[in-house]
């Protein structure tokens, strides 16, 4: 798994370094941005033939280490780039994609790993290059005040001000925003009875933040303990941690882009 993570990670950072040296951002940026407020990105905005060849791309350079249910995917995706592309818009505009899964014969998990995947490090520059927003809510739903994905990662450090203080990545831009402790960014639950954490000494620095009030959970990397960890492939290595919280009944908040 972390081999082709890995290997992953190598294709991301040619599309991360592509899309810095492009003007994509310009269409990607919101209009508050000349106005000094707040600036958000929006994936929906980019051009679609760039980004339909950019992706068929991606799916010919899928790295070798990948599963046989991932291989066969992209087979059959790099034979049928209309709906490759309907893939593509539908994750971006955040609707369901089970009809393409259907057209594909494949489960809706596994298909979802390529847009996503694709999209990262697109996203990531994108925030980087039009530079960061502002916290909102949606729903009651804390997302990420960037490109308004789901947290990925609680994260806790000390700084100048707080000690422990918390912080959420996003599982799209990889952004980080802060967050409060003593709150659910699902469902804004704040009751300490209702917020369990549970951790394992075999991953002293990473636990499971349940909430019993919506029964989801995310995982916690505490850079305090280990300063050396690295957030999201930590939350991505500890998948026995997931494996746990999946037999307790929990469902997580955001399941990394490996499926887990």
């Amino acid at each position: 798994m972390l081999a082709f993570y890995k290997s992953l990670l190598g294709q991301q950072d040619k599309l991360f370094r592509k899309t810095i040296r492009s003007r994509a951002f310009d269409t990607a940026v919101s209009s508050e941005q000349s106005q000094g407020q707040k600036v958000n990105v929006y994936l929906e905005r980019l051009p679609r033939q760039p980004m339909d060849r950019a992706f068929m791309a991606f799916l010919k350079g899928l790295p070798e280490p990948s599963t046989e249910v991932l291989q066969a995917i992209a087979a059959r995706l790099l034979k049928a780039p209309t709906s490759a592309s309907r893939l593509l818009a539908a994750v971006v505009s955040r609707h369901p994609i089970d009809e393409v899964a259907a057209e594909l014969e494949c489960d809706t998990l596994p298909l979802e790993f390529f847009p996503r995947a694709f999209l990262q490090p697109m996203a990531e520059a994108l925030v980087q290059c039009v530079g960061h927003g502002v916290r909102r809510e949606v729903d009651g739903k804390t997302i990420c005040p960037y490109c308004g994905s789901p947290p990925q990662v609680s994260v806790l450090q000390d700084d100048a001000d707080t000690r422990g203080k918390r912080t959420l990545l996003c599982s799209l831009c990889a952004s980080a925003w802060s967050f409060s402790r003593s709150c659910c960014p699902q469902c804004s639950e704040q009751q300490a009875e209702q917020l369990q954490y549970h951790e394992t000494e075999a991953w002293p620095h990473v636990r499971v933040e349940e909430c019993r009030s919506c029964q989801t959970y995310i995982k916690a990397v505490d850079l305090r303990n280990n300063g050396l960890a690295v957030p999201l492939v930590d939350e991505l290595a500890s998948v026995e941690l997931d494996l746990w919280a999946c037999e307790q009944g929990l469902v997580k908040l955001q399941r990394n882009v490996l499926g887990f």
